[in-house]
């Protein structure tokens, strides 16, 4: 299955828009800045598509024409909706009613077209256009599935948040062989899985009324009287049921009050019950209890690697989203599947997002072969993994959206408005120099702008001091928290002093992430900063200024931290707001539940450029904890050894 070619008349920014997937790699990854089209590009897609699955039954207009070119099984199909104008330009100007054609023939339904089995949609939260349209159709899929016969599966998957239990669920639920489940465990650091699956059925929405009440819940009317494969389907999971015995107390079976099902199951009876079923086909019939509304929860009790028992609740959001991706394309790999990432990147565990792209990769032929990844971000960090021939660019010129395919160093540059200028090889070169060409302890910072305001403060504070530290960007937050994690540095510069200090915002997780051996200091005032597994690596925040406007951007009214990058947001530039004109560089923008929260607005270059170095030493005050604590692990310079000596 592969996407060949796309064009479209009009849908938002993108006007007379033509694309060809030339690329012989199962992905294409499209970038650019905010604004550029890459997420109009996937509406525009999804749009289609449910024009095109939905048309025999709506027969409605799109509202844009468009041309589409995929292969299937080395079939190619061209379906067009339009008026004849996309290839007779003196048309554009004589717009009528638009015609369906396929294959260059005039069509009056889609019929037995070959079209994709599936298409799978993650979107990351930051796009609501692309959440809404998934809504839309789930909501429409829903209105038609009144009966509990239904027997269709939803075109459209979406992959998000909700996914989380019923996903982990399927794959923990496989034999110990299946690759996708080594990957999950190997992830999310599972050492063991419990032998039973624990379920929550809640009333459905299709009884809606009082003939579907439970009131003898056995054949004739456990699980409110469902019809068809449904309930084919979950007299097969009845049979499944595991029962509490001996000592142990629990509750479950039907509960009346609460009008549900508390239900356990044996895994082995699942898998020897369901030995005909595919996982994705095991995923589709479960997912249709979703759809219905009836399944609530599904969940496995799981024991994590380090002893701890947990639920798919231990996890975050973004620890599953790179889980959520090869799995999915892996359970759906005996579909022909389109699989739209609209930037999955950008709330990925800090873990894995810098080897974002090559977890993709490590999806199977089989599944490569029948599905065509497209994915989009604005993330540089994700870029520097990928190769040269996959990167395309959205660039907006002249008012008309472009795609080009550009190099990597080009597109990382244009990505961070030309302050990032170096590829991830160019980052270690210049770290690597750093640390070979000086011997001390080293600090360093997310960014560029953060290793210049880092200087500022030292001259500031101690004017008369030599600095017992170099200070050196890291690129970003996500490189910097890779160095820290792997053993680079501790095997080429032993017994060095480093130092990792990271914004108290989305980098929060980055820091959270870094494994600590003790906390070194616990005042979010001064810094929190711990000492890492490698005694000679400590990893900090910055010192969260006393200002109640600023507190709660990151911390509890105890004055502990929310816990989490997206609950997190104080940058460097938020330790000057007391110290500026703040009009000038501050917004302060209204949040959910009747919040607000104050944002950095200005340009970070020219803010720890022209400014920074004009304000009066007082305004770095609240830095002085952390050079102290850096000073206090560091040796003395020797001239200073030798002159007490």
């Amino acid at each position: 299955m592969r996407l060949q070619s796309l064009y479209i008349s009009q849908y938002k920014n993108l006007r007379d828009f033509s694309l060809s997937f030339d690329g012989g790699s199962f992905i294409d990854v499209f970038v650019g800045k905010n604004g550029t089209g890459k997420s109009n590009l996937f509406e525009a897609l999804i749009e289609i598509f449910r024009h095109i699955v939905e048309y025999d039954r709506t027969k409605a207009d799109l509202g844009f024409s468009y041309r589409l070119v995929y292969e299937i099984d080395n079939s190619e199909t061209i379906i067009e909706w339009s008026w004849g104008e996309i290839d007779d330009v003196a048309c554009r100007d004589r717009p009528k009613d638009r015609d369906l054609v396929i294959n260059g023939r005039k069509r009056k339904t889609i019929g037995k077209t070959q079209v994709p089995d599936n298409v799978l949609i993650y979107y990351s939260g930051h796009n609501k256009t692309v959440a809404g349209l998934v809504a839309q159709y789930e909501e429409s899929f829903r209105q038609r599935i009144k009966r509990a016969d239904f027997d269709e599966s939803r075109f459209f998957i979406g992959i998000g948040p909700e996914y989380k239990e019923l996903l982990l669920a399927v794959l923990l639920m496989q034999q110990d062989g299946c690759k996708a489940r080594q990957f999950i465990c190997q992830k999310l650091g599972i050492a063991n899985v419990a032998a039973e699956l624990r379920l929550v059925l809640e009333r459905p929405e299709y009884a809606g009324d009082a003939r579907f009440n439970i009131e003898l819940n056995d054949e004739t009317d456990r699980y409110w009287k469902p019809d068809g494969i449904t309930k084919t389907f979950l007299d097969r999971l009845h049979r499944c049921i595991n029962t509490a015995s001996g000592s142990l107390v629990r509750s479950e079976g039907y509960f009346a009050s609460d009008d549900r099902y508390v239900l356990y199951f044996g895994i082995d009876k699942i898998q020897q019950e369901f030995s005909d079923l595919s996982p994705q086909e095991l995923f589709r019939q479960l997912d249709n209890l979703k759809t219905l509304g009836m399944l609530a929860e599904i969940t496995i009790p799981l024991q994590l690697d380090n002893g701890f028992d947990a639920s798919v609740s231990h996890f975050s959001d973004g620890q599953f989203q790179s889980v959520y991706i090869y799995s999915i394309t892996e359970l759906f790999k005996d579909r022909n599947c389109i699989t739209l990432l609209d930037e999955p990147d950008s709330f990925l565990h800090p873990e894995w997002q810098f080897d974002f792209l090559k977890q993709i990769f490590e999806i199977t032929e089989d599944a490569a072969k029948s599905n065509h990844v497209l994915m989009s971000s604005h993330s540089a960090s994700t870029i520097t993994s990928t190769s040269e021939e996959m990167i395309n660019l959205f660039e907006l010129d002249e008012r008309q959206i472009t795609v080009t395919k550009r190099k990597r160093s080009e597109i990382i540059k244009t990505l961070s408005a030309g302050m990032i200028t170096v590829t991830e090889n160019e980052a270690r070169l210049s770290i690597s120099h750093v640390l070979n060409s000086t011997s001390g302890a080293v600090l360093f910072t997310e960014g560029i702008t953060d290793e210049l305001i880092i200087e500022s403060a030292w001259s500031k504070l101690f004017p008369e001091d030599r600095r017992p530290f170099e200070v050196q960007n890291a690129f970003d937050r996500i490189f910097l928290r890779n160095l820290f994690s792997r053993d680079e540095l501790k095997t080429n510069h032993p017994e060095r002093k480093m130092f990792a200090l990271f914004d108290f915002d989305e980098a929060f997780d980055d820091w959270n992430g870094l494994k600590k051996e003790k906390d070194e200091c616990t005042d979010p005032f001064q810094g929190l900063s711990k000492q890492l597994k490698y005694t000679h690596h400590y990893a900090m925040l910055l010192p969260i200024p006393n200002n109640a406007v600023l507190k709660p951007q990151a911390l509890k009214p105890d004055n502990t931290p929310w816990g989490s990058g997206s609950d997190s947001h104080i940058s460097i530039e938020h330790l000057f707001y007391e110290s500026v004109n703040v009009a000038d560089w501050f917004k302060t923008e209204p949040t959910s539940c009747g919040g607000q929260r104050v944002s950095f607005t200005g340009e970070k270059v020219k803010f720890a450029k022209e400014l920074v170095p004009t304000l009066d030493a007082v305004a770095f005050e609240v830095f002085r904890p952390m050079f102290e604590f850096i000073r206090s692990k560091c040796p003395a310079p020797a001239e200073v050894v030798a002159a007490l000596e």
